[in-house]
């Protein structure tokens, strides 16, 4: 997950954000099945500064994509 933010997969958020990173679940999207992990990060919000939960899709050992954790909307 951090080679992935590291790389640019998001420009939500950088590396330098992040708080703190957790392993989550096998979960089912769309019909594929991926293990999942959890970047909590501080991001300036229209309410101030908030922690938002992004989660990674990985497939294969690689991120697939990420999104929100709590949407499930894709962060680009």
């Amino acid at each position: 997950m951090k080679v992935s933010v590291a790389a640019g997969a998001v420009n939500e958020f950088s590396l330098a954000q992040v708080q703190g990173w957790e392993a989550g679940e096998q979960e089912s999207v769309d019909g594929e099945s991926y293990q999942t992990g959890i970047a909590a990060y501080k991001a300036k919000t229209i309410f101030g500064v908030k922690t938002v939960q992004a989660k990674a899709l990985i497939k294969d050992g690689k991120v697939v994509k990420w999104v929100y954790a709590k949407t499930g909307m894709e962060i680009r």
